[in-house]
């Protein structure tokens, strides 16, 4: 109870102003209206419409978050209420996204957006709906999304959003699953064969009435089996020596088997661990590293054999008495194995990890005669003599004493400096590429570069090579360095020349990292380099 004189203070300030509306009254003049308290108004709409029509394949709900009040809005809260959505459709945070401000409790999901200010419109894919295997088609219930702030709103009822969740057709759906080769204790190396565990599941809602099948392999590695029915493509159409590898690297087969919903095939007995393909690895196996190989399924088309094209093994093993053979083994069994591999979508990677091997890089650079004042050509050849495949090359140029190097251009660079001069005592070159041996035919590079003769050449120039992003040791570092060598006398020189171009080998590529320009060319994940005058 407030005491006496505080209610007279109250009435007094009460009467005085009643006094003032009162004079302004008979006065005629107009009195200003109470100002309405600033505050936040929040509320949802979607990215879509219809806001939810879900398949297999599953959809990220896009939800608006707005604050179009006039106040800042804090400790906002948006809650995705499924409990409305039939058991047909699943609910959930997706692994990939950035939710970690999201909590589920069973049918409900509570995400935590912070701050809003006045105006800000914000754009979140935090929930996942996706379609449960034998879905129902058709109306699978309601969901109700809703935000609210910490503060009180100028519009309350406009913060909730009630849409229709809808399950659609979506056919079959083949998922890829493979498993890796060794581990980083156990790994595999020339000579060596292993199996290629892998599966193809339908995971759609209708059946698939057959699927095709791909591995691919790195160099170093092919496939011990040769089935007529299968089209094997990629490598190098040469011979190379015995023991190295270089392709075919990948197979595709087609399978005229019907994987029902939810059904799984394994390309390998379960029971046994034999495989339908199994892997064979050569000298050239680059390592110890963790190599990546990748194996798809797809539903084949009708004229698939017309289309591949590639290369057929002869005689009569076929692909399809070998699916006939396991499609024997009991769906339970199927499914229980398959649960074992790392599954992804229609394309499965999977690891190769291989043994420690050895790789020889070899430097020549032929004499060059010249005398004060010319400038000359010096030649040089990069070789890898294997055995294990490589990258790269990257090389230093260094000037002999009394020279300086004209700047290539190119992949060749000046180290540490932004503007490249047209003149160096030293170059970097950097050739970012998979470096096949010479017994591939390739693994060759040849180059030049214009050294101007300004004093009496030293004997302290030298071109060091080097084999870059492959773990393979060096097995002879002698011959990774050549002198150059400038003699007194002869003609020298010759016109200038811009110095090697790349030739890209068919079926590769090469990134090429040089005078600050970046030059990438991807052809069905091989890149290999050979380098020609």
């Amino acid at each position: 109870m407030l005491p006496m004189k505080h209610l007279a203070r109250t009435a007094r300030r009460v009467g005085a102003g009643g006094a003032v509306l009162a004079m302004a009254a008979l006065l005629g003049i107009a009195t200003p209206a109470q100002a309405k308290a600033a505050a936040p108004d929040l509320f949802v709409s979607f990215t879509s419409d219809p806001v939810a029509e879900v398949n297999n394949a599953g959809m990220q709900l896009g939800v608006y978050v707005y604050n179009q009040g006039d106040a800042t809005a804090t400790s906002v809260k948006v809650k995705y209420d499924a409990s409305g959505v039939s058991d047909d459709v699943a609910v959930s945070l997706p692994e990939w996204g950035e939710n970690e401000n999201c909590t589920q409790d069973a049918a409900i999901i509570v995400c935590e957006y912070g701050t809003l200010e006045p105006g800000q419109t914000d754009i979140v894919y935090d929930v996942e709906l996706k379609s449960v295997k034998g879905a129902a088609v058709g109306g699978a219930g309601d969901m109700v999304v809703s935000i609210e702030g910490a503060e009180e709103e100028s519009d309350s009822e406009n913060n909730s959003s009630t849409f229709p969740v809808t399950v659609i057709a979506s056919g079959p759906d083949l998922v890829a699953a493979a498993d890796g080769i060794g581990s980083a204790q156990d790994r595999v190396g020339p000579g060596d064969t292993a199996p290629l565990l892998a599966a193809v599941f339908n995971d759609g809602d209708e059946p698939a009435p057959g699927f095709a099948v791909t591995f691919s392999l790195p160099y170093g590695a092919t496939f011990a089996e040769q089935y007529s029915d299968c089209v094997y493509l990629g490598g190098i159409d040469r011979d190379p020596p015995a023991g190295y590898i270089y392709g075919p690297t990948t197979v595709t087969c087609v399978a005229d088997f019907p994987l029902a919903p939810g059904e799984g095939f394994p390309l390998f007995d379960p029971e046994s661990g034999e495989a339908i393909f199994n892997a064979v690895f050569g000298k050239n196996l680059r390592g110890p590293e963790e190599i990546f190989a990748y194996f798809e399924t797809r539903l084949p088309t009708e004229d698939e054999a017309a289309k591949l094209g590639g290369k057929r093994a002869a005689g009569d093993k076929t692909f399809a008495k070998e699916v006939g053979a396991l499609a024997k083994v009991s769906k339970a069994n199927r499914l229980a194995a398959a649960e074992e591999l790392d599954t992804s979508n229609n394309l499965a990677t999977f690891s190769i990890w291989s043994k420690a091997n050895t790789i020889d890089v070899e430097v020549t650079v032929p004499p060059v005669a010249g005398e004060v004042g010319q400038t000359v050509t010096v030649k040089y050849t990069i070789v890898n003599n294997g055995p294990s495949d490589g990258g790269g090359p990257a090389y230093d140029i260094t000037a002999p004493s009394g020279t300086v190097l004209v700047h290539p251009g190119g992949w060749c660079r000046v180290p540490d400096v932004e503007d490249q001069p047209a003149e160096a005592t030293k170059l970097r070159c950097v050739v970012e590429s998979e470096w096949l041996t010479i017994h591939s035919g390739y693994g060759r590079l040849t180059g030049s570069v214009q050294v101007k003769i300004k004093s009496t050449p030293g004997t302290d120039g030298a071109i060091h090579a080097e084999n870059i992003a492959v773990q393979a040791k060096e097995s002879n570092p002698a011959n990774n360095t050549a002198a150059i060598v400038i003699t007194q006398g002869g003609t020298g020189g010759g016109l200038p020349v811009t110095g090697p171009r790349a030739g890209l080998v068919a079926g590769a590529g090469a990134l090429l990292v040089a005078a600050g320009v970046v030059a990438l060319v991807m052809i069905r994940r091989r890149r290999i380099i050979t380098v020609v005058e």
